[in-house]
């Protein structure tokens, strides 16, 4: 399924109708073809759909990364998990541990709300 994608003022929105594999990667390389992505933080929105992801994939996502992401992204750019249930936060928790050497802040929520607040702070 395509994943939704949105360009807010402040940040870029993604939200994924699964948490599986393909679709994030899909995900990723329509997000790096965003000329305001290197600008703007980013909000992964995984509050519907299941979650069909395994540990390796994790892995895979963060190599995906690292081959495609654009060079020039803003120094303080900050990544949003947005995760309101217990597998969904263990996931996306052990992700941002993955993913602790990328030059980007990330961090997990339980809400949309929560996670506007911190991607729009100063």
């Amino acid at each position: 399924m395509e994943p939704q994608i949105t360009i807010k003022e402040n940040y870029v929105l993604i939200e994924p109708r699964e948490a599986e594999y393909w679709e994030i990667v899909q995900s990723l390389g329509r997000l790096f073809k965003i000329h305001e992505f290197p600008y703007k933080n980013v909000i992964w929105n995984f509050d519907a759909g299941s979650l069909k992801i395994t540990y390796e994939e994790l892995y895979k996502i963060k190599d995906f990364i690292k081959e495609n992401e654009p060079e020039e992204i803003k120094p303080d750019k900050k990544i949003a998990i947005v995760a309101p249930t217990g597998l969904y936060a263990a996931i996306a928790t052990e992700y941002t541990k993955i993913a602790e050497d990328f030059p980007v802040e990330i961090k997990v929520f339980p809400d949309l709300s929560a996670a506007e607040e911190w991607i729009t702070e100063a």
